[in-house]
């Protein structure tokens, strides 16, 4: 082989060594804070036995004295100036009782894909226990 093709073949071989390597796919970072998947506006679809079906917006916000917890704003649809503290495991939520506004609630919920949440959850507003359940899309 000829001196100029064997230097064409190297730098050809070269060429496709760089390419090849400077082509691999770029490595996603991890969430350094798992609640980070939470954090948005959502849409609230929720089913109340004693007021029926209704729909409204949610806002979900780290609790920054915590790290485990959220806060869902206008929660029940009582108002952005209340909210419930939700404690995050995972894809599993739980709301554990507290009073809002008023209303005492507990409850449970479930992280069903990127932009979706089960929630169930009951509420004592004076008039009764009212069983909620309510399903959150991602806005």
């Amino acid at each position: 082989m000829p001196m100029k093709t064997k230097n064409l073949f190297l730098l050809l071989v070269i060429s496709i060594t760089v390419v090849f390597s400077a082509c691999q796919p770029d490595q996603q970072p991890t969430p350094t804070d798992a609640r980070d998947v939470y954090v948005a506006s959502w849409t609230c679809n929720e089913n109340s036995s004693q007021i029926g079906p209704s729909v409204f917006t949610v806002h979900i916000n780290k609790v920054t004295s915590s790290t485990t917890q959220v806060q869902i704003e206008n929660f029940y649809n009582i108002g952005f100036n209340f909210n419930a503290k939700v404690e995050i495991t995972g894809s599993s939520m739980s709301i554990p009782v507290q009073t809002i506004n008023g209303n005492q609630v507990h409850g449970s919920g479930t992280k069903t894909g990127a932009n979706s949440i089960s929630l169930t959850y009951y509420v004592n507003n004076g008039s009764g226990i009212d069983t909620c359940t309510a399903t959150l899309a991602r806005q």
